[in-house]
């Protein structure tokens, strides 16, 4: 006999939940002399139900599997005692037992009671008997699947048929412990009929695993077949690379260097795999063929002269070559490209699993577009990244993980140059990361006040929607927002001689607050002085003429 039994804990005064299953084989068995129709585990079950026995309804279900001669029953129990039970079956036939060894049989009417005895308690438990006919408690046995055949998005697998009922299907990818069960079940018409199924709405180059269950008339499942597993094959990739450069003149040879920059396949948008990207390059008009080079990192670094230069850039994996992307160079014709401006992130935590990236596009050459990339901190090379049209500045990453700390970063591009890099730490829970401090006085006239600033890693886990400096007084106020690419701010128009109060908010909570006072307005005093100067050089010029008389 084989059992096993689950216990559920319940903290009420050693209440315990028991959950048994309970299989029993025909070698398993034993007559009872005094009675025929019975089989049973231990002879000492052949006695009749004591007196002090407890008879309850349990639940019990059971069912037959035919190719083992065994019979499974489970039910469920509670005790108020953590130790487990003896347990037992007794089986009593409608007719006369000659063997027990022939009593699992599909024409055979069974009545099955379940006997519980915990001689910690001293209590003895006998469950209400459950008739059944065996032939219509069957358990089909385990079925065998196979992979006859894979795509990059999707597998095929077949199985013979063990009964005339339907079968299910259930998926997963390798390392995962949830699998999902396909919604369509495969009707299986006639024994041993060979069944096929489409698994659709996979990823390229991932391992797979799969298992089938089926039923007949009982409606009785079988257990699931054995796990078979697959890798489905890669995709060529479907898009061309977004590729941007950069040039930078070598002094004082008058060479340059082109370094070449383009989106790695992302991650977050799984599609086809990308093994490695091959780069070709050749200046314009010259009839040899172009140099060619692979390279698995997404940037590399060209060495050429001053000209014009033809270059191409496309993925490839094991499935073959994706889209070609084209850039047109002339390396003599390069100019200055400023990063964005006033980066902040808003988190939406915990009404939505999102931060929200706010940029200001600078000022001069148009921004075509925007590349938005987030990298957990500790593991930088594992990233995602979004392209964001010029006409928007700001953009939602979804979907992060809570605990995780994000480098966020946006880049600017214009036609098909890379502007620099801007960068801010960030996270789901608390958004950005950076906090404004040390607030000072760094400059003072009679109308201007310059203040200054650091930003610092953020100290304490809060979430700040934006840090603002104010210079108030009374009902004058100066605000201004501060951003992480800014250090320093001239407060202008203001009155001369006049003390205010230098604020540094977080949201609109004050964190710093120093007095400044505007210098002295000097004019009045100046003003004031010219009728007596006047006075002075006549005087002067009369005592002049005076002594020439």
């Amino acid at each position: 006999m084989d059992s096993w039994c689950l216990a559920t804990w319940m903290v009420l005064n050693f209440l315990c939940v028991f959950a048994y299953e309970v299989t029993v084989r025909n070698t398993d068995l034993k007559s009872c002399e005094k009675d025929k129709q019975m089989c049973v585990i231990d002879p000492r079950d052949c006695d009749p139900r004591p007196p002090s026995a407890i008879q309850e309804s349990l639940n019990m279900s059971c069912y037959y599997q035919m190719d083992q001669n065994s019979v499974t029953c489970n039910w469920s129990e509670t005790f108020r005692s953590p130790t487990e039970p003896e347990l037992s079956l007794i089986f009593r036939s409608v007719r006369i037992v000659y063997s027990c060894l022939g009593v699992f049989s599909p024409l055979s009417t069974l009545s099955i009671t379940a006997k519980m005895k915990n001689s910690v308690m001293d209590t003895e438990i006998w469950s209400q008997p459950l008739t059944i006919r065996l032939h219509d408690a069957v358990k089909p046995s385990q079925p065998v699947l196979t992979v006859c055949g894979s795509t990059a998005n999707s597998i095929n697998v077949t199985w013979d048929s063990i009964c005339e009922g339907d079968c299910r299907l259930r998926y997963r990818a390798n390392g995962t412990q949830v699998w999902t069960e396909v919604a369509d079940t495969v009707p299986a018409g006639e024994d041993d009929q060979i069944l096929t199924y489409n698994i659709k709405g996979l990823l390229p180059f991932t391992v797979y695993g799969a298992a089938v269950a089926c039923r007949g008339d009982s409606n009785i499942w079988s257990d699931w077949s054995s796990e078979v597993t697959v890798r489905t094959p890669d995709m060529i990739p479907s898009r061309p690379v977004e590729v941007c450069y950069t040039v930078e003149k070598n002094e004082p040879s008058g060479s340059f260097q082109l370094r070449l920059r383009w989106q790695d396949s992302n991650p977050c948008d799984p599609g086809s795999r990308v093994l490695a990207y091959q780069v070709s390059y050749k200046p314009e008009g010259n009839e040899q063929p172009p140099e060619i080079r692979n390279v698995t990192a997404v940037t590399d670094l060209l060495d050429v002269e001053p000209g014009n230069y033809s270059i191409t850039v496309r993925a490839f994996n094991t499935a073959g070559y994706g889209p070609v992307a084209q850039l047109y160079i002339d390396t003599q014709r390069v100019n200055f490209l400023p990063p964005v401006r006033n980066l902040w992130v808003y988190s939406h935590f915990p009404a939505k699993n999102a931060v929200q990236v706010h940029w200001q596009n600078p000022s001069g050459p148009l921004v075509s577009h925007s590349y938005v990339q987030w990298r957990p901190e500790d593991h930088p090379s594992i990233g995602c990244w979004i392209t964001v049209e010029s006409l928007n500045s700001s953009a939602l990453i979804e979907d992060i993980d809570p605990y995780t700390p994000y480098l966020i970063s946006v880049i600017p591009v214009y036609g098909q140059q890379c502007g620099p890099s801007w960068s801010l730490p960030a996270s789901l829970q608390h958004g950005a990361l950076m906090e404004a401090v040390k607030m000072k006085l760094v400059g003072v006239t009679k109308k201007t006040v310059t203040v200054g600033w650091v930003w610092q890693r953020r100290s304490k886990p809060i979430r700040v929607g934006g840090y603002r400096a104010m210079l108030r007084r009374g009902s004058e106020m100066h605000p201004i927002s501060l951003w992480p690419d800014q250090w320093q701010h001239t407060f202008s128009q203001l009155t001369p001689s006049t003390e205010y109060s230098l604020v540094l908010l977080a949201d609109n909570v004050s964190k710093h607050t120093t007095s400044v006072q505007t210098s002295f307005d000097e004019v009045p005093v100046v003003a004031a002085a010219t009728p007596l100067l006047l006075l002075a050089v006549v005087v002067f010029i009369f005592f002049l003429l005076f002594r020439t008389a």
